[in-house]
């Protein structure tokens, strides 16, 4: 742990370090927060200096090197030192008033940061699920000179996903020089630690904008309730699940829990019962549980961020028509959109509904939205260039959920914040209208948008190349995600708005220690926090596969940039491709499936894994030889796996081309190309 702990102790100090480049930017947006939004610094600095290096790095001006990287952080200290320069009383005034605040934040972001690193370490395995294809993107990128990243399941093609987050992992991977081994399991405690404080800091602030709110015990009790819903709840699946399984086989509650599987949470409609509609309906701490570096995942901070950009926007009763607000949004909607594409969407609708509930005025948010789009279409453009949208077209859904499903997986949330709708609209019909101000207006905006986003997969849904039975789950999944997070918001505000409502409270407790149940059960269930193991990410690969971590560590030590292997292609989901995903070398067809979506049709990638079959078994020279070159491949991979997938696989032909033998354990071996 001591190790770990130098490891962690390294990646905090480069985060903030990175931090400190937008204080001043962040003091000046966020100046009417109590804490000046100080948490928003680390992630403007992450993803803005992650942006300038893809820019420069997709038109070839810069590559992807350290001492590029040091150029953008000179270019930042230049533009902190005009605002600083335009502004110095402020920034007296503003740092060392509000150091102590400072301190105590960067303190939790720090032990939160340790803390899920810690649980990490329980169940370190950069394996299963989404893992091979994450974590290869963070490879590939680190290994990349210029952009896009290469598709390291797809030789001689750029990765064709949102990516972005990725690549902001890859850029702490590179300045703070631990290996991705390791910042793989750091970075998803870096999300978890940036969601806690991110949300704490715009709901605290959502509180303390209220006239009536200006006391610490509203704004920072409020704010944590928020954070803990957001970062570490669920929902309410648990206690329906533990209340079914008591009655029907008459034991008592606790006994029940005993045998709950926590997954099941994020896949209740369509298995419980079995019918053929099946969803995903997944939150935060279920991500963080099973750690897949995932885009809805990557682009929490930045979602949060946005909000926070958006209500400060609001509340200071500015015209939104101006490059001051126009800009940065469609800037951080950019962001979202290169890291989790439905993202943009989702708060592009948020965006429209706050607008008009706090300015009243449509035709501006129209003109306004406009605007956005076309500036998000050009901040966008380095990466859309390079990128083939993957959807299908829009369908009409023929499938329904129970609304006794939605009300299990969200009724704890509509028991929170539909009473606090209920509440405004009983005001306004009061003609109360001094207390109806745009703070409650944009609470309101956010319950009102994750409502529409539940219902949205009831009405239609994005048609992608999943089979019939799970024709909504992807829509269904991405829009959930981020009702939860406006819920989840939503809910500390409106328990400070109705704290005189005793029933209200009561509700509140109840709804928060059932959900936040769910953390227990899914800590202990995938890491057990019996047998720590520590950060290093391929512990499952040295007892399943030594002879391959042998060859993946010489192909790391000794092969610079990114030339092409072969290795056999497998399913998705499987432990096929390690070579390819450890190192980030691409290979020429990688998993199906997932590159069956990414390239839009079957065909291309079932052809390049027949391409691989005839590599490896044909006793044809001269076509073994052709398709080498083809896919200019240098080295040829044979271990474990390659046997697995081919038993006559023929090594006789890669000697008569030409080819050496560089690497050999047990029967693993890497030949080089000529």
């Amino acid at each position: 742990m001591l190790t770990d702990f130098k490891f962690i102790f390294i990646w905090w100090l480069t985060i903030f370090l990175l931090s400190t480049l937008s204080l001043p930017l962040v003091f000046l947006i966020f100046k009417k927060f109590w804490d000046h939004g100080y948490v928003f610094a680390k992630t403007i600095s992450i993803f803005l200096i992650t942006y300038l290096l893809f820019v420069f790095g997709v038109f070839k001006i810069l590559p992807f090197t350290f001492f590029s990287v040091l150029i953008v952080i000179l270019l930042f200290l230049a533009f902190d030192i005009f605002l600083i320069s335009k502004n110095i009383k402020f920034f007296k005034k503003a740092f060392f008033s509000k150091i102590y605040i400072f301190l105590i934040e960067e303190l939790v972001f720090f032990l939160v940061l340790a803390l899920w690193s810690y649980v990490r370490g329980f169940a370190p395995d950069i394996e299963g699920l989404e893992k091979f294809m994450d974590w290869g993107f963070v490879n590939s990128a680190l290994r990349s000179q210029y952009f896009p990243p290469a598709d390291m399941w797809y030789a001689l093609k750029p990765i064709n996903y949102y990516y972005f987050g990725h690549l902001v992992f890859a850029l702490i991977t590179k300045i703070s020089n631990i290996s991705s081994t390791i910042t793989y399991n750091l970075s998803i405690a870096t999300v978890c630690s940036l969601t806690f404080l991110s949300s704490f800091s715009l709901v605290s602030n959502i509180i303390f904008s209220y006239s009536s709110f200006k006391k610490a015990k509203y704004y920072v009790f409020g704010a944590l309730l928020s954070a803990f819903l957001l970062t570490f709840g669920g929902n309410l699946h648990l206690a329906y699940k533990a209340s079914k399984t008591a009655l029907s086989e008459k034991i008592t509650l606790t006994e029940a829990s005993k045998s709950y599987w926590y997954p099941d949470a994020t896949r209740f409609i369509g298995f419980d019962p079995d019918v053929q509609d099946k969803t995903i309906h997944e939150f935060p701490i279920y991500s963080f549980v099973v750690a897949d570096l995932h885009g809805h995942m990557n682009d929490i901070p930045v979602v949060i961020l946005f909000m926070a950009f958006l209500f400060v926007s609001l509340i200071s009763a500015k015209n939104l028509l101006s490059f001051s607000f126009i800009l940065p949004s469609a800037f951080l909607l950019s962001l979202a959109y290169m890291t989790n594409a439905w993202d943009f969407a989702v708060y592009g609708l948020l965006f429209g509904i706050s607008s008009l509930l706090v300015t009243k005025n449509f035709w501006n948010t129209i003109l306004v939205g406009l605007l956005v789009v076309v500036s998000w279409a050009i901040f966008t453009f380095p990466f859309s260039i390079n990128f083939i949208p993957m959807a299908e077209g829009l369908k009409i859904s023929d499938g329904h959920s129970p609304f006794y499903q939605l009300f299990v997986l969200y009724g704890g949330f509509w028991l929170i914040c539909l009473p606090f709708l209920i509440f405004l609209f009983k005001m306004f019909f009061k003609k109360k209208n001094t207390k109806f101000n745009s703070v409650d207006l944009f609470v309101a905006s956010l319950v009102i948008t994750a409502t529409i986003l539940i219902a949205i997969p009831e009405v239609i849904y994005l048609k992608d190349i999943y089979i019939y039975e799970h024709r909504r789950a992807n829509t269904m999944f991405k829009l959930v995600y981020q009702a939860f997070i406006m819920y989840s918001l939503a809910s500390g505000y409106a328990l400070i708005r109705l704290r005189r409502y005793v029933w209200y409270k009561l509700i509140f407790v109840i709804i928060f220690s059932l959900q936040l149940t769910y953390t227990y059960f899914a800590v202990k269930s995938y890491y057990g926090l019996k047998n720590y193991k520590g950060l290093y990410g391929l512990n499952f690969l040295k007892i399943s596969y030594p002879d391959n971590l042998a060859a993946i560590n010489w192909l790391n030590e000794n092969v610079s940039g990114q030339p092409n292997i072969v290795e056999a292609p497998g399913d998705s989901y499987t432990t096929f491709n390690q070579i390819s995903m450890a190192t980030g070398l691409p290979t020429i067809q990688g998993w199906i499936v997932h590159e069956w979506l990414w390239r839009g049709g079957y065909d291309a990638p079932a052809a390049r894994s027949q391409d691989v079959s005839t590599i490896y078994t044909s006793d044809n020279l001269d076509e073994v030889e052709g398709l080498l070159n083809q896919y200019q491949v240098k080295y040829i991979f044979v271990g474990d796996k390659e046997y697995e997938k081919y038993p006559d696989l023929n090594t006789t032909n890669f000697k008569k081309i030409g080819a050496t033998v560089v690497f050999q354990s047990g029967q693993t071996r890497i030949y080089q190309l000529p």
